[in-house]
């Protein structure tokens, strides 16, 4: 695909059908996202108008903040799924968590308390101020429990944004990327979308996932991307076809 007779890329044209977003906020008053069963069935109906078939969730799981339950999660899971079949909003609907790498992740990976993202993978992040003093201790725990780590939005934390070493130091160390989409829109900011697209051009993105959170970013989202960079967004999203 080509697309550089055209200003901008609507999210529509690039999405490979059947696509898996593996990233979102969309049970319902459990984190910052999306509040009501509404908004999330509102959200979702609009992901399966762009071909999208299948929408893993993922709420944050945060010491002190979110620190969402298993029990929790599948409770509200199973609550939004109710809700799609009385709707007939044909989509498949899957739970997992973001999990923060902090103490509560420390305790639950090593009781293997962990709804994985699909099969061995398991949905990261770390604090935006500070990777974790004991990463490589949890990074071990992560491989002995049989899961391997997908970073989520690595282009967001500011710790690593000019030090390029380190993003390749966190690949060999057996983390793979997932792009937000998001931030290849301009919603974090320029410096945030710079180094989204330098990650992408030069190939450490493995997943994408929109992260959605509200009917704000995902009209940001659905309004689409620059030309020059769609080809490469649009070949890295095919990627997450393998979650089906």
């Amino acid at each position: 695909m080509h697309f550089l007779s055209k200003k901008e890329i609507h999210l529509k044209e690039i999405i490979p059908q059947g696509y898996v977003d593996i990233h979102s906020h969309l049970l319902p008053n459990i984190d910052d996202g999306v509040k009501t069963v509404y908004q999330s069935a509102y959200i979702i109906e609009q992901f399966t108008n762009l071909g999208v078939k299948k929408i893993i969730t993922t709420p944050h799981v945060m010491q002190e903040v979110w620190p969402n339950t298993t029990e929790t999660i599948k409770s509200k899971h199973l609550e939004m799924e109710r809700i799609l079949s009385s709707l007939d909003i044909d989509v498949v609907l899957e739970a997992s968590a973001e999990y923060m790498l902090d103490d509560l992740f420390y305790k639950r990976i090593k009781e293997k308390d962990i709804i994985a993202l699909y099969e061995k993978y398991v949905l990261v992040e770390m604090s935006t101020f500070s990777a974790p003093i004991n990463l490589n201790e949890l990074l071990f725990e992560i491989k002995l429990a049989g899961f391997s780590p997908i970073l989520a939005h690595p282009e967001r934390y500011s710790f690593y944004q000019d030090h390029m070493e380190k993003y390749t130091e966190l690949k060999e160390s057996g983390f793979l990327f997932q792009l937000n989409l998001l931030s290849i829109s301009g919603f974090y900011g320029e410096k945030v979308k710079d180094k989204a697209i330098k990650l992408l051009t030069e190939g450490f993105y493995d997943f994408a996932g929109s992260d959605v959170h509200n009917y704000h970013q995902f009209a940001i989202l659905e309004k689409g991307f620059l030309p020059k960079n769609a080809d490469k967004i649009s070949a890295l999203m095919k990627k997450n076809l393998s979650f089906s």
